[in-house]
């Protein structure tokens, strides 16, 4: 049984919702930078005020107001109540997918269903599927909620999904790519190693991103191939410049 229980606190009304809302939407361009104060503050009362399934019916109203600074605000929120997410959220999220404008609103919702993710790893089936839709903004999502498993260590669906997306011709994906190769070599080196000289043909952008913290690599763009020494173990193997 869960003793948690929210600080009783009256609930605001249409009209004073709205007011308290747009009294912090200042512009359109900054509100997925999470060190806007006004937007924290806001958040953090709409997280005393409500619990996260009376939150769903708010982020809906925040969602189709149509405005960039109320959708990223319902976003801000809803990574508050990370402790409660299940598969629920990602029931939630569900619909507004294919409702998404720009990749930070792409990026914002892929981070909260990487953290549904780590908690129930039936969604790695959904997630796959995201990845091979035509639409870039899903398959960046798609991307982007690979981030936490990084960070649980479950690497095996990560270098899978990135074995499919690795020559992603769209610019953006090449990016996300590199950045989540640099996440891995954090914590595999030698995975990391082994999968990029496998896809040495990757672009340019996603070769410079991903051998930020592997500078053996860096030296060299023209990699020929794993070899093995005496004892069959795998080390590199460059072509001088």
């Amino acid at each position: 049984m869960d003793f948690r229980s929210k600080k009783p606190l009256r609930k605001l009304s249409q009209n004073e919702f709205n007011s308290d809302v747009k009294k912090f939407i200042k512009s359109t361009h900054k509100f997925y930078d999470s060190k806007i104060p006004e937007i924290k503050t806001l958040a953090k009362k709409m997280h005393e005020e409500y619990d996260l399934k009376e939150f769903y019916k708010v982020f809906k109203r925040l969602w189709n107001s149509g405005y960039y600074g109320e959708r990223s605000l319902a976003i801000k929120t809803l990574l508050t109540y990370e402790e409660d997410f299940d598969k629920k959220t990602w029931n939630f999220l569900i619909p507004y997918l294919n409702d998404i404008r720009d990749f930070d609103e792409a990026d914002a919702l892929g981070e909260i269903i990487g953290k549904v993710l780590v908690r129930n790893n039936l969604l790695k089936r959904e997630i796959k599927k995201l990845s091979k839709r035509r639409d870039i903004l899903l398959r960046r999502i798609a991307l982007v909620s690979c981030f936490p498993l990084v960070q649980k260590r479950d690497l095996d669906f990560v270098f899978k999904i990135l074995e499919e997306r690795i020559n992603d011709k769209e610019r953006k994906m090449q990016e996300i790519n590199g950045k989540l190769l640099k996440e891995l070599s954090k914590v595999n080196k030698t995975e990391t190693k082994r999968f990029i000289l496998k896809n040495k043909n990757m672009s340019e952008l996603t070769f410079e991103l991903a051998t930020s913290n592997l500078k053996e690599l860096k030296k060299s763009r023209n990699i020929r191939k794993l070899g093995k020494d005496k004892r069959g173990f795998l080390f590199l193997k460059f072509l001088k410049e």
